[in-house]
C-alpha cells in the first residue's frame, strides 16, 4: 500500500489545508481525504473535509460532507489516426435541498497529442459562450522547456505558460493571465526519496499595493505492507 501525505499553506489567508491518500497495493482505486482549517478551528467538523474515490485515467468522486457538494468526473482515451486523444466530463451539483443551491456545472475537456512535444487542449463548460483553447510545446531535446499559450474566447483573452525543468529535480514555471493581469511563479523540487517541495507566489499587477499571495505545500509518499500472521494452538 501506498500512503501520500500533503500539507498546504497560505500565507495571505493564513490557512493550512492537509490531504492523505491511501493507493492500495492489489488495486487500481485511490482513496483521499483532504481537509482544511475549518475543519478544526471550532472543534472537529465537517466543515472543510473532502473525500475522494480516484481510479487514475477511469474516473473521480469529490464529495464535501458538510456542504454536500458532489463533483463526477470521467476520463477515457484512445488512439485516433496514431495520435493519442483525451476526453474528460466533469459534473458538479449539490445534493442538499433548497431554492439557494448553486446551479450544477458540466465541463467538457479534450486533448489531441501529435508527439511528444505538441499537444492541442480544448476546454468547454455548457451553457457557456465560449471555451479555453491551449497549445503546450516542449522544446529540446529532452522537453526541458515548455510553452503553453492559452486563448479564453468568452473574455478575448490569452493566458501564457512557461514551464523550465533542471536535470536535478527542479522546476520552475512562470504564469500570466492577461484578463486579471495576474503573474505567478513557481518552484518545485522532486527528491528521490518520494518527496517533493512547492513554493509559489502570485503578483496583482492591476493593483501593486497589494501584497504577493505566498502558498508552500509539501508532499511525502511512502510505502508499507499490511502482513496477517495466524497462530495455531495445538
Amino acid at each position: 500500500m501506498k500512503a501520500t501525505v500533503k500539507g498546504r499553506y497560505e500565507g495571505d489567508k493564513a490557512t493550512a489545508a492537509a490531504t492523505l491518500a491511501f493507493t492500495p497495493s492489489a488495486a487500481d482505486l485511490r482513496f483521499k481525504a483532504s481537509a482544511t482549517d475549518a475543519a478544526f478551528a471550532r472543534g472537529p467538523s465537517l466543515e472543510g473535509l473532502t473525500l475522494t474515490l480516484e481510479k487514475p485515467g477511469s474516473f473521480l468522486l469529490d464529495l464535501k460532507p458538510h456542504s454536500k457538494d458532489v463533483r463526477f468526473q470521467f476520463m477515457n482515451s484512445a488512439l485516433l489516426l496514431d495520435r493519442r486523444v483525451s476526453l474528460t466530463y466533469t459534473h458538479s451539483t449539490t445534493l442538499s435541498p433548497g431554492p439557494a443551491k448553486p446551479p450544477a456545472r458540466t465541463a467538457l475537456d479534450g486533448s489531441l497529442t501529435f508527439d511528444p512535444a505538441n499537444k492541442l487542449s480544448l476546454s468547454h463548460t455548457l451553457g457557456s459562450s465560449g471555451c479555453r483553447v491551449k497549445y503546450s510545446y516542449a522544446h529540446g531535446q529532452d522537453c526541458l522547456t515548455t510553452i503553453e499559450p492559452c486563448f479564453d474566447t468568452a473574455n478575448n483573452a490569452w493566458d501564457f505558460a512557461v514551464t523550465r525543468k533542471f536535470q536535478g529535480g527542479d522546476a520552475i514555471k512562470a504564469t500570466y493571465q492577461a484578463s486579471t493581469k495576474l503573474l505567478a511563479l513557481d518552484w518545485t523540487r522532486d527528491s528521490k526519496i518520494g518527496a517533493s517541495f512547492k513554493v509559489a507566489a502570485s503578483f496583482d499587477l492591476s493593483d501593486q499595493s497589494k501584497a504577493p499571495k505566498l502558498i508552500a505545500e509539501s508532499t511525502s509518499n511512502s510505502n508499507f505492507q499490511v502482513c496477517t500472521t495466524y497462530f495455531t494452538r495445538l
